[in-house]
């Protein structure tokens, strides 16, 4: 059960990432004095850290967050795997975000309440499935006849 309220919870950051990605991305392409919230958000966007290789890296962020949602949402979970595909993943985002923080705020001295809310959603989700991994997957669900207390047992605990 806390495996799966972790899981519902990263499926909600990850969907906060992906609305300021693509809020950041639409104004990127847009033009229209970014994000109104902050002059930061222009001084970042215009920055030549706001792309690599010529793609935007809030184009990267939808990309990232849209391949953790569907992780969280069409893989199963029980897999190793896919776990540990969300730890990595989750990882280098958080890394990246943490450069790009550290290039907004100190080399460009400018502050984005988008990158921002992308860089703690990355750096939650990434918390997070890490937890989840090392947790493990956790009991099965409860069986046909089987109470939800009696297949998790007191506090989490296993039922014998």
């Amino acid at each position: 059960m806390r495996d799966q309220r972790l899981r519902i919870v990263s499926v909600v950051l990850a969907l906060i990432g992906l609305a300021s990605a693509g809020y950041l991305t639409y104004s990127k392409y847009a033009h229209d004095g970014v994000c109104g919230v902050s002059s930061g958000c222009t001084t970042v966007q215009q920055s030549e850290w706001s792309e690599l290789f010529g793609i935007p890296v809030s184009v990267l962020g939808i990309l990232g967050y849209v391949a953790f949602l569907g992780l969280l949402l069409l893989a199963p979970q029980r897999n190793e795997i896919v776990r540990l595909l969300l730890v990595v993943g989750t990882g280098v985002g958080f890394l990246f975000s943490m450069f790009l923080m550290y290039r907004a705020y100190v080399t460009l001295e400018a502050f984005c309440p988008f990158c921002t809310t992308s860089a703690v959603m990355m750096t939650l989700l990434a918390i997070i499935s890490t937890v989840r991994f090392v947790l493990g997957p956790g009991p099965e669900g409860p069986g046909p006849g089987t109470s939800a207390l009696a297949a998790d047992g007191p506090r989490g605990a296993t039922a014998e």
